[in-house]
């Protein structure tokens, strides 16, 4: 089984281009999913793609496999390994996961049943700046530890201002294969190697680490509810905009599927901007009593706020909501 490690922060567009990915490939892929939150959301995401078709997805909530989990994202891999027959092996690590402490976990159970391919890491060009300077020695570990990086979120950029992230880029990592069109435009040849290039097998590049002492980075806090539902489509979409303008708090990303009344709704909120899908009524408001779900992840978040739009179905199990402050440690 050959494996690929797909890395990129907060609503870079990790699921997005996986579904890419599955769609261009004829081999089988299995896709092991790490989300920061606790509940997945994502993984429903691949398993219902008309695209993908029949996707093999392993789901690991509530922590971080480049960290607090790696004693069990390590065992997971080697489950997938000796008894899922795909070709490979997707991983999806979670947003604010440092992909160093990931590649250094995968060279620890190499054999021959596993092959480790070069991993590529998504940079959403419109919040590169501004992620870059608040979670420096994160955001960098994706970017210098990846041997492919692809930009998202810039198709309305002018050339100009491509060329100058690809400049950035490369002063971060001047050794990656920076894809120089949006990746959907890249042609077959490059979706074709990133599924047949060997990593090389060393230490994980970690300049920034090693060369002064570094302080906690506070990460980013998650706020989750299951079983959620709002009453119509309306004042959802108000929340929404409300939401990318502050007023719950700075929310890095958002995303879920809830009942609204007789339809359901799949949304997503990234960077100041948010997206809402109407899910197939007939089969998604049967599903979502058990599937719905609503997760926030940023900092300040106003749970309490939030409650009063969004609601819960047994709000009596208390233990269904989950709110984590995470620090990130080293």
């Amino acid at each position: 089984m050959k494996i690929l490690v797909i890395s990129g922060f907060l609503g870079a567009g990790k699921t997005t281009f996986i579904r890419e990915l599955v769609r261009r490939n004829a081999g089988e892929i299995a896709v092991f999913e790490n989300e920061y939150g606790s509940v997945g959301v994502d993984g429903d995401v691949l398993k219902n793609s008309a695209e993908t078709g029949q996707v093999n997805i392993w789901e690991m909530a509530e922590g971080c496999i480049c960290c607090s989990m790696k004693g069990d994202f390590t065992a997971s891999v080697l489950t997938i390994a000796n008894t899922v027959d795909s070709d490979y092996l997707v991983i999806e690590p979670t947003g604010v996961g440092m992909l160093s402490n990931v590649i250094e976990s995968l060279n620890r159970i190499t054999y021959e049943r596993i092959q480790i391919l070069k991993p590529l890491t998504l940079v959403d060009g419109l919040s590169f700046q501004r992620y870059r300077a608040k979670y420096t020695e994160l955001y960098l570990d994706q970017i210098r530890n990846a041997s492919y990086l692809a930009i998202t979120k810039m198709e309305q950029a002018s050339a100009e201002e491509v060329r100058h992230l690809i400049g950035e880029l490369r002063k971060i990592n001047p050794s990656a294969e920076i894809c120089p069109t949006h990746y959907k435009d890249a042609d077959d040849a490059w979706w074709e190697q990133l599924l047949r290039s060997a990593a090389d097998v060393g230490e994980p590049k970690s300049e920034l680490r090693s060369a002064t002492p570094q302080t906690e980075t506070q990460l980013p806090d998650t706020f989750s509810m299951e079983k959620a539902y709002v009453g119509a489509p309306e004042p959802f979409l108000l929340f929404l905009e409300a939401l990318i303008r502050g007023r719950y708090g700075n929310i890095i990303r958002a995303k879920g599927l809830i009942p609204a009344g007789a339809c359901a709704l799949r949304f997503d909120v990234a960077d100041g901007r948010y997206s809402v899908r109407l899910e197939d009524p007939d089969s998604a408001v049967q599903e979502t009593d058990q599937n719905a779900v609503a997760v926030f992840i940023g900092h300040g978040i106003a749970k309490q706020a939030i409650r009063r739009v969004i609601h819960q179905k047994n709000i009596a199990q208390r233990g269904k909501i989950r709110f984590t402050a995470a620090v990130n440690q080293r």
